[in-house]
């Protein structure tokens, strides 16, 4: 399989770089929306906006599909006709939810989807392979799934297990986690042994309650993982957190702000300003959302008082159409810090 991670420039800690998957392209910082997007726009519409990749979650997916064995879950290259790339999480984090402390193995988690009786059995190798069935470009390891605030010796439990779960797969991201733990971030990375995986998923940024955290977190793990390999982690639906993680050098981000704040009824414009259109305010407001974006919405001369009447008659095209400029305002936003490095 073709894929390739090349940096090109630094600066202040931020980097871009040039990540190559079958044949795609894709510039770094790169933001990865979640599959939420396709409950709202088809697969068209979502390329429409600049977003090159997608990331699922297996077992998130299994629950909204109401699958009662995992082996029933899709190719979503076929399902959607989607001609980015895919990420995959391994489940972990919502297999955490759902596993009781003894399901943790040696060989894998044992655990129950919700409402079901069967019990499922993932190991390592079959939740890679799971990610590979849902045709997944780049997979994630499966790790031990535990709190960014949990007791050290949970902390420690987490980070030994995941380590004996290494496998060796040039196309899969390798979790760290030890909680804010130097200790325990050094104890992940040194598990990788043999041959280097193609990057490394920070786990747990997502829990962290405050951005000056997120930042010493990301700054200690980044400065023990080997400079060229891509490191991706999540974040919170919060735009905020988004640009933290970028500047303090991460390569890719799973985020779902974009759905979030489209949900709420908001769309971002001005270095994250929110704009609610179901203020009166905006019922004789003539003016595109953003007279500068080049998304679809702005260029199709939607107004902000049309929004206003979508928004007070509770239409569904309104949170399509405020996802449609998020998505492609986002997208932008990136791009804009990549660009400002020289």
């Amino acid at each position: 399989m073709n894929r390739y991670f090349k940096i090109n420039r630094t600066e202040d800690g931020l980097r871009t770089g040039k990540l190559v998957v079958n044949g795609l392209e894709l510039r770094t910082p790169l933001l990865v929306h979640s599959e939420n997007v396709i409950r709202y726009l088809r697969p068209e519409q979502v390329r429409a906006t600049n977003t090159k990749a997608l990331y699922y979650d297996p077992i998130v997916l299994a629950e909204k599909l109401d699958k009662r064995d995992l082996a029933d879950l899709p190719d979503l290259h076929r399902v959607l006709g989607w001609q980015g790339v895919f990420f995959t999480t391994s489940g972990a984090a919502e297999i955490g939810k759902l596993a009781k402390p003894r399901g943790y193995k040696t060989n894998g988690i044992n655990f129950r989807l919700p409402n079901q009786g069967q019990l499922i059995s993932l190991s390592p190798k079959k939740a890679i392979q799971l990610q590979e069935q849902l045709g997944a470009d780049i997979t994630e390891q499966l790790y031990r799934d535990v709190n960014y605030y949990a007791p050290v010796d949970d902390l420690a439990a987490a980070v030994e297990l995941t380590g004996r779960w290494y496998l060796t797969n040039q196309n899969e991201l390798f979790p760290i986690t030890g909680g804010g733990l130097k200790k325990l971030h050094r104890q992940s990375v040194d598990s990788v042994t043999g041959q280097q995986p193609f990057g490394y998923f920070i786990t747990q940024t997502e829990q962290i309650d405050s951005l000056a955290e997120i930042e010493r977190n990301l700054s200690a793990i980044i400065k023990l993982l080997p400079f060229e390999s891509l490191r991706v982690t999540k974040t919170r639906a919060n735009f905020e957190q988004l640009t933290t993680v970028i500047r303090s050098g991460i390569d890719v981000v799973y985020s779902d702000v974009a759905v979030h704040e489209a949900v709420m009824g908001n769309a971002l414009v001005d270095n994250g300003k929110r704009l609610n259109f179901t203020r009166e305010s905006f019922s004789n407001d003539w003016e595109a959302i953003d007279p500068e974006c080049q998304c679809p919405v702005c260029t199709s001369h939607y107004s902000r008082a049309y929004l206003h009447y979508l928004a007070r008659i509770n239409s569904p095209q309104y949170i399509s159409l405020i996802l449609e400029h998020n998505l492609f305002w986002l997208n932008q936003f990136v791009a804009n810090l990549s660009s400002k490095i020289k």
